[in-house]
């Protein structure tokens, strides 16, 4: 069962007729669980800058080395991927400071 979704977001940079690159964003949506974080790894990663958000936990089949995610309202970055298990990925995500606008 499934805690809820999150949207993976993959870049890809193309040129255009005029050979100038372009970025473009690929969306999915996909099912995650929702996990805490620990005070000591918390405050370890804001002491780096980093804001850690949330962890979540995905299939190991949806997930292709995206670096963005959208959850909660929020557009984090994947700070962390945990692959320990066979069938699931844990990615901690962060907002690195500086990021908002």
């Amino acid at each position: 069962m499934w805690a809820g979704t999150c949207q993976l977001i993959a870049k890809t940079v193309k040129k255009d007729e005029y050979g100038v690159q372009q970025t473009e964003e690929t969306k999915r949506k996909v099912f995650c669980n929702v996990f805490s974080m620990g005070d000591a790894a918390y405050y370890a990663a804001a002491a780096a800058g980093v804001h850690p958000e949330a962890v979540l936990q995905i299939r190991k089949s949806a997930y292709e080395g995206e670096r963005l995610v959208e959850f909660d309202g929020a557009r984090l970055t994947v700070a962390r991927v945990d692959r320990s298990s066979p069938d699931f990925v844990r990615l901690t995500l962060a907002e690195v400071v500086g990021d908002r606008g």
